[in-house]
């Protein structure tokens, strides 16, 4: 549960390192928007273990079994709208979509029935705003940048019969790519930015109502105008 943090250091840690020493300023474009859609992978969520006891007439508390639950990693899509408020800061409003399993598995019964493990799809929507810090010093193609954001999320079980809301918050580093610097077409370049980032949700499925860590790495193209 701490990877994460640690896989988020090295990303940005690399990319500083990559673009510290040019001289040139910093690469984020005097553009004033910025759309990008692509694709978005979520790592596996754990909720932990649990003991399934029962309560005798005496009082007494035996174990029956053991379960273990987890959301899986999944790929997905996710699509952003960028506004550039400073010429290091960019504003964005997120969304993303997608289909994890949600897994429970039961195993150690005391009547030593076989380990089970049931499992259905999960519909996850997420809404959400995050702020991009585009470090100075940059190459003028290559804009490392830091990020945070925050938003709504929207959890659907597989029979569409039970909704599970919550709020996410995610943290990380990446890297913009501006693969074209043109003018054509009424816009201002067209790249590629790669991102790693620590995404916490809470509540939303989550058996004891508390927070869950995963890792999460979107890739994406984009179009500045």
């Amino acid at each position: 549960m701490r990877r994460p943090a640690s896989v988020v250091a090295l990303v940005v840690s690399a990319a500083m390192l990559h673009a510290w020493p040019a001289s040139a300023q910093t690469a984020s474009p005097a553009s004033r928007f910025e759309l990008g859609v692509g694709g978005l992978w979520m790592g596996t969520a754990s909720f932990g273990s649990k003991v399934a006891t029962e309560t005798t007439g005496s009082g007494a508390v035996t174990p029956l079994f053991n379960t273990s639950s987890e959301l899986a990693s999944a790929f997905g899509v996710e699509g952003r709208i960028g506004v550039r408020v400073f010429r290091s800061l960019v504003a964005e409003a997120e969304a993303s979509y997608l289909k994890p399993q949600l897994r429970i598995a039961t195993s150690g019964d005391t009547e030593s029935a076989a380990p089970v493990t049931a499992t259905e799809t999960v519909q996850q929507f997420t809404v959400g705003g995050s702020a991009l810090w585009y470090l100075p010093g940059s190459r003028s193609h290559i804009a490392p940048f830091f990020m945070a954001g925050v938003g709504y999320l929207r959890q659907l079980h597989e029979q569409g019969t039970l909704v599970a809301a919550g709020q996410y918050y995610q943290f990380g580093g990446g890297a913009d790519l501006l693969l074209v610097d043109s003018r054509r077409f009424h816009t201002q370049g067209v790249g590629a930015r790669v991102d790693v980032r620590a995404l916490i949700r809470s509540k939303g499925i989550a058996f004891d109502g508390g927070s869950t860590t995963s890792p999460a790495v979107g890739v994406s193209a984009f179009v500045r105008f």
